[in-house]
Formats: structure tokens, sequence, C-alpha cells
């Protein structure tokens, strides 16, 4: 590993100068911890709460997708205002959205 050196610069009468100095040890040592001892902001079951979270929300997408009219003059309120769509898919995307929260404050 390259050592770092420090360089400090000061004014004197209508001059400058500058001089180096090496970095203090605790410096040069900052890059060589290893991996193992960085520990992960979340756990498996965090995770797992995560994937479940995200699952929900896209089957509320999935839930609200759709109704067209086979015939565009008919107007067929049954497939636009269904409780599918104004009901079940919110609520199932407020679920996941809910399990998001709990699986990140878990």
């Amino acid at each position: 590993m390259a050592k770092k050196k420090k360089v400090v610069v000061s004014k004197k009468n209508k001059g400058t100068s500058t001089t180096v100095k090496k970095a203090s040890p605790s410096l040069q040592n900052v890059k060589s911890t290893s991996r193992a001892a960085v520990a992960l902001p979340f756990g498996k079951e965090n995770y797992k709460w995560m994937l479940i979270g995200i699952f929900l929300i896209a089957l509320g997408m999935i839930l609200m997708i759709g109704g067209f009219n086979e015939d565009p003059n008919v107007w067929d309120e049954s497939k636009i205002y269904g409780l599918r769509r104004t009901l079940l898919a919110p609520v199932v995307i407020l679920t996941g959205l809910a399990i998001e929260i709990y699986a990140i404050f878990k």
C-alpha cells in the first residue's frame, strides 16, 4: 500500500513554501479492514419480509390493470369501477407498503 503524504502550504514574506509530512499511521490502515467485519444493515428475515411486500405491491398493480371495453361505443361501468379495481387492489397495495415499512423497522 502506498504511503499517503500530507501537504501543508504556509505563506511567508512574499513567498510560499511547501512542507511534506507523512500521514499518521491510523490513516494508512483505513482501507485494510476486512469485509467480514462490516455488518449488513438488514438480516435474512428483513429481506424475506421485503420480498413479500414487493410481491403484494406487484399483485395489487396486476389486479388494477385491464378494464377495457370490447366495443368502444358501449360503456360498461362494471368493468371500470368494479370491486377488484376500486377496493381490492388498493388494499393489497397498502398492505404491501405496510409490510415494507415493517421489514425496514424490524
